[in-house]
C-alpha cells in the first residue's frame, strides 16, 4: 500500500512519542542507580563506622578488664566459679597462693575443698553453700579458717547466683574469697584490749570502794566525835579549832565525794533521775546558801529569776544543785574582796516549736581564767596554773564534774573569762524529759539542832545498832540517846539476829559490812523469821561506808527500808528513819499459826495498799475503782508468770519490760513496797545478776499475794457510798 504523507507524519509523531518515553525510562533508571549509589555508599560508611565502634567497643571492654583485674590483685582477692551441677569450682591463681600452694587458675574439687575448712567453721560454710545452691539466698557472705601449708587462714568469702534455669533453679554461682587473718588479728587484739581496759575499770571501782569504807569509817568517827565535843562546854579557842576541824573533815568528804562521783561517770555507772521539781525554790534555796558567805567576804551578791522562768521543770534537782553548788563556790573562792556574783535565771524559747531550754549564768568579776587555760579547764585534776592551786586550794574535779553532769542532763556548759575582768559560766539544759543527791551533811552546829527539835518524835522507841567499829558504835549510842531512844549493841550479824529475837526492837540500824554474818545475810534472815514467827514487819536501815553505785539498790533489794552512808549525816540518818519507820507502818503482819504479842512502841501497820489515798486520786469513783482493781489482778498474775519465765530462759528484755511495767503499776495504784520490789527486780535484770534476781522474785511474789487479796477484798466489799 502506497505511503501517504499523512500517515508517514502519524509515524513520525509516534516515533518521537516513543522515544520521549524511553527518554523519561532512561532518566528514572539512572536516577534509580544514582539512589542506588548513593546508598550502597551509606552502607559502606555505615560498616565502616560499625566495624570501628565495634573495635573501639573491645578495646574499653580489654581496658575494663585490665582495671577490673588488677583492682582484684590490688584487693588481693581469689574469684571463683561454680558451674552446676558440676562437682568441680574453678579458682583464679590468687587461690593458691593464699593456701601456700602453687599459684595457677584451676578447677579444684569441691569435697576437697570443704575438707580444708576447719571442723569448728565447716557447719557454718556448709550452711551458707547450701542457701545458695537451694535459691534461698541470691548473696550471702561468711567467715571461715581454712587449713593452708603454714596453718589456719581466715577467709571472708562472698557469694552470688549468676544464672538460672528456666524454674529459677540456680545453675552458676560466682564469688570470691579474701584473706581476713589482718583484720581478725586486729579485732582480737581490740578484744583483749577491751577486757583489759574492763578489768582495769572493775578494779578501779573496787579499789574506789575499799577507800571510800575506809576512808568513811574512820571519818565518821571525826565527825561524830567534834560534834559531840561541840555540844559540850567550851571556851572561844577550843570552839574555834573544832569549827576548823568540821570543815576540814566536811572538806575531806566533799573531796571524797568528787571522786566517786568523777568514777561513776567514766564508768558510765551514775544514775540520774528525771522527776517534777520546784525550779524557782530550788534556785532560791541554792542561791541563799552562798549569799550569807558572800556577804561575809563582803561581795555583791544579786540573783536574778526571768518572771518568764516555770515554776517547775522535769529534771534530777539533786545534780542541778550539784552544778550550781560547785559554779557558785568557785566563784566566792575566786573572787576578792568588794566584788561580785550574780546568778541568773531565764528561759530560752525554741525555734520552729523546738524545746524550751533553762539558760542558768554564774557571773563573777574574780581573777578570771587565761585563753590558753580555757580549753581544758573542764577536765579533770586541771587548775588555770599552779599557782591557782597554792593560793586558792582544791582538787581540779569541780569543773569536770560539773561539764559531765550537763552533759549527762542533755545540756551544755560554756565559758567566757577574760584574765583580771572575772568569769562567766553558762548552763543550758533542756526543760522536758532529762535525766537525787543527798545535800550533804550540815555543819556541826546546824545538826545539833536539828538532832533537838527530832527527838520528840523517836522519844521511847528500841533502837538495836549493829555496827563492828566501837567508836561508830559509840556515836551512834549517843546520837539515838539524844534522840529519846533505848538503844542495843550487837557487834556482827549473829548478834543482831540474836538481839531482834529477843522481841522489843521498834527499830535497826544495821551496817552492811561486818565479821562473819554481813548487815545484808542478818536482814534476811530477819525477813524469814518474821514470816515464821508471824511478827510485825520490822523496820531496818542501812547505815553502811559502802557508798558506791548499786550499794543502795543491794540493801533494798535484801530487805531494808532505808539507807544512809557514811560518814553519818545526823539529818540524812534522821530521814531515812522517818522514812523507815512510816514504809513499815503500811505493811501488812505477816499471819502464822500461833503469833506473838507485838512488841512495845511497835509502829501501826496498814494494808500493801492505799485504798483511801487511792480513792482520793480518783475523786471519790468507785466504779473506776473497781475497774482498776480488777485489771491491777489481771496484770499482776500475768507478769509475775512473764518474771517466772524470764527468769527461766534468763531473758533480759523480757525480765526489764514487765518488771518496769509492774514498777509503774504498782506505784499508781499506792502498792509503794510492790513498786519497790519490781524496781529491784528491774535492777538485777539490768545487771544481768540472774541469782539476785531468782532472790527477789519469790518476795515480789509474797508481796503480791498480799496485794491481790487486799484488791479481792475490795472488790468483795459493798461501794463505798
Amino acid at each position: 500500500m502506497p505511503t501517504t504523507p499523512q500517515r508517514l507524519a502519524h509515524d513520525f509523531q509516534r516515533a518521537l512519542q516513543d522515544l520521549q518515553k524511553e527518554r523519561e525510562r532512561t532518566r528514572q533508571l539512572m536516577a534509580e542507580l544514582d539512589r542506588q549509589n548513593h546508598e550502597l555508599d551509606r552502607l559502606r560508611s555505615s560498616v565502616h563506622r560499625e566495624s570501628n565502634s565495634r573495635l573501639l567497643a573491645e578495646e574499653a571492654l580489654d581496658e575494663t578488664s585490665d582495671r577490673l583485674q588488677l583492682a582484684v590483685e590490688a584487693a588481693g582477692l581469689a574469684l571463683w566459679d561454680w558451674q552446676l551441677p558440676s562437682q568441680q569450682v574453678f579458682l583464679t591463681a590468687r587461690w593458691g597462693e593464699m593456701l601456700g600452694d602453687i599459684a595457677v587458675d584451676g578447677y579444684w574439687d569441691t569435697s576437697a575443698l570443704m575438707d580444708r575448712v576447719h571442723p569448728d567453721d565447716r557447719a557454718r560454710a556448709q550452711a551458707t553453700a547450701g542457701e545458695l545452691l537451694q535459691g534461698r539466698q541470691q548473696r550471702t557472705v561468711v567467715q571461715y579458717r581454712v587449713r593452708t601449708a603454714d596453718g589456719w587462714l581466715w577467709i571472708e568469702s562472698h557469694g552470688m547466683v549468676a544464672e538460672h534455669d528456666a524454674k529459677g533453679r540456680p545453675l552458676r554461682l560466682m564469688g570470691s574469697h579474701a584473706d581476713i587473718s589482718e583484720r581478725k588479728r586486729v579485732e582480737a587484739e581490740g578484744a583483749q584490749a577491751r577486757a583489759q581496759a574492763e578489768q582495769a575499770s572493775q578494779a578501779k571501782s573496787e579499789f574506789l570502794a575499799n577507800i571510800s569504807h575506809e576512808v568513811r569509817t574512820p571519818l565518821n568517827a571525826l565527825m561524830g566525835l567534834t560534834r559531840l565535843l561541840m555540844d559540850s562546854p567550851l571556851n572561844t579557842e577550843q570552839k574555834s579549832w573544832l569549827d576548823l576541824m568540821d570543815s576540814s573533815a566536811h572538806a575531806l568528804l566533799d573531796l571524797l565525794n568528787d571522786v566517786l562521783d568523777l568514777s561513776r561517770i567514766e564508768a558510765g555507772k551514775l544514775s540520774m533521775e528525771n522527776v517534777q521539781f520546784p525550779l524557782r525554790e530550788t534556785l532560791a534555796e541554792v542561791s541563799a546558801l552562798y549569799a550569807e558567805q558572800a556577804r561575809a567576804k563582803p561581795l555583791s551578791w544579786e540573783l536574778q529569776l526571768s518572771a518568764r522562768l516555770p515554776d517547775h521543770m522535769q529534771g534530777d534537782p539533786g545534780r542541778l544543785r550539784q552544778v550550781l553548788n560547785n559554779l557558785l563556790s568557785n566563784a566566792l573562792k575566786f573572787t576578792p574582796r568588794g566584788g561580785r556574783i550574780r546568778l541568773t535565771a531565764d528561759l530560752l524559747t525554741g525555734s520552729a516549736g523546738g524545746a524550751h531550754q533553762l539558760r542558768l549564768q554564774v557571773q563573777d568579776s574574780g581573777v578570771g581564767i587565761a585563753k590558753k587555760h580555757q580549753s581544758t579547764i573542764f577536765d579533770a585534776f586541771t587548775q588555770a596554773d599552779a599557782s591557782t592551786a597554792r593560793k586558792f586550794g582544791g582538787s581540779g574535779l569541780g569543773l569536770a564534774i560539773c561539764s559531765r553532769l550537763v552533759q549527762l542532763m542533755g545540756g551544755r556548759i560554756d565559758l567566757v573569762s577574760e584574765l583580771g575582768q572575772g568569769s562567766t559560766f553558762t548552763v543550758t539544759l533542756p526543760l522536758g524529759e532529762t535525766a537525787v543527791a543527798d545535800t550533804g551533811p550540815l555543819s556541826a552546829p546546824m545538826e545539833l539542832n536539828e538532832v533537838a527539835q527530832a527527838g520528840q518524835r523517836f522519844a521511847g522507841l528500841c533502837v538495836l545498832v549493829a555496827e563492828d567499829h566501837p567508836v561508830n558504835e559509840l556515836l551512834m549510842k549517843q546520837l539515838l540517846q539524844r534522840l529519846g531512844c533505848s538503844v542495843r549493841l550487837a557487834r556482827d550479824g549473829e548478834q543482831a539476829v540474836a538481839q531482834w529475837e529477843l522481841g522489843g526492837v521498834d527499830l535497826v540500824l544495821m551496817d552492811v559490812q561486818m565479821p562473819g554474818s554481813n548487815g545484808l545475810e542478818a536482814t534476811r534472815r530477819i525477813r524469814e523469821r518474821e514470816i515464821q514467827l508471824g511478827r510485825p514487819h520490822t523496820p531496818i536501815v542501812a547505815v553502811t561506808a559502802n557508798a558506791m553505785n548499786g550499794d543502795r539498790e543491794a540493801c533494798l533489794l535484801a530487805g531494808m527500808d532505808g539507807y544512809s552512808s557514811k560518814p553519818v549525816s545526823p539529818q540524812t540518818l534522821i530521814r531515812a528513819m522517818d522514812e523507815a519507820l512510816m514504809r513499815s507502818a503500811r505493811r501488812v503482819v505477816p499471819r502464822a499459826a500461833t503469833p506473838e504479842p507485838p512488841p512495845a512502841h511497835q509502829p501501826a501497820v496498814a494494808g500493801p495498799l492505799d485504798i483511801d489515798k487511792l480513792r482520793r486520786r480518783l475523786d471519790g469513783d468507785e466504779t473506776t475503782l473497781r475497774q482498776l482493781a480488777q485489771a491491777m489482778r489481771t496484770d499482776l498474775r500475768q507478769r509475775l508468770l512473764a518474771l517466772q519465765q524470764a527468769l527461766l530462759a534468763q531473758d533480759i528484755d523480757m525480765a526489764v519490760a514487765h518488771a518496769h511495767g509492774l514498777k509503774g503499776s504498782l506505784g499508781s495504784m499506792t502498792a509503794e513496797r510492790g513498786a519497790r520490789l519490781a524496781k529491784g527486780l528491774e535492777l538485777a535484770a539490768r545487771s544481768r545478776d540472774w541469782p539476785l534476781f531468782g532472790r527477789a522474785l519469790p518476795l515480789m511474789q509474797a508481796e503480791a499475794k498480799q496485794i491481790d487479796g487486799a484488791l479481792a477484798a475490795l472488790l468483795s466489799a459493798p461501794p463505798v457510798a
